[in-house]
């Protein structure tokens, strides 16, 4: 079974350092652009000019964007030539993500939440 990461066990809440990263994901993932790069790099990775036809935002507005969540190790690159792709970061983005798009949908459904293995549970029972 996976070790829990001791912050997920903070009876006096979370530390000021781990709440402003906390604020600054979710606050990056806010904008509907950023947004969007992002549930389309859950899928494949892509280039600047690949994601601006996705979003239909110029590349170089894409570009501004896409450092905006690199920064904050959203997202990776990877050099092949003089071109860069774009992915995410780690997999605990893209389930960030669809966690938040399988909330919705039980939101938009109303659907009762749906119980998790012991290792995922971070909050308390009701």
């Amino acid at each position: 079974m996976p070790q829990q990461h001791p912050i997920t066990d903070q009876p006096q809440g979370l530390p000021e350092d781990i709440l402003a990263d906390v604020v600054a994901t979710f606050k990056a993932l806010s904008d509907p652009t950023r947004a969007q790069l992002v549930y389309l790099l859950t899928e494949k990775e892509y280039s600047v000019n690949e994601l601006s036809e996705g979003v239909a935002v110029s590349p170089s507005a894409v570009s501004h964007h896409l450092a905006k969540l690199r920064a904050i190790r959203l997202v990776r690159t990877r050099r092949e030539g003089n071109q860069i792709f774009y992915s995410i970061d780690d997999s605990h983005v893209a389930v960030l993500f669809r966690e938040a798009l399988y909330h919705l949908d039980h939101v938009r459904q109303n659907l009762p939440d749906h119980p998790y293995p012991d290792y995922l549970k971070i909050l308390p029972e009701k």
